[in-house]
């Protein structure tokens, strides 16, 4: 079942302040000496691929919503 937009944007938004939260660590990390920029780039990765989702979640929904108007 793919569910609605409203819940997946519910969902994006639940899912925002830990996100967020994680950024704020890795800006306070990245702010220390000799530290790697490793971490900078797994966060960007992680939150790319959120958001690849979510899209792909997205576009799921509209095609549902589309099948569902042509029967």
């Amino acid at each position: 079942m793919v569910p609605d937009r409203y819940t997946l944007e519910k969902l994006a938004l639940a899912h925002r302040p830990q996100l967020q939260r994680e950024a704020e660590h890795e800006q306070l990390l990245g702010a220390l000496p000799g530290h790697s920029s490793h971490r900078m780039r797994h966060m960007a990765a992680r939150l790319g691929t959120f958001l690849i989702a979510l899209g792909t979640r997205l576009r799921q929904l509209e095609q549902a919503r589309k099948q569902m108007a042509v029967d």
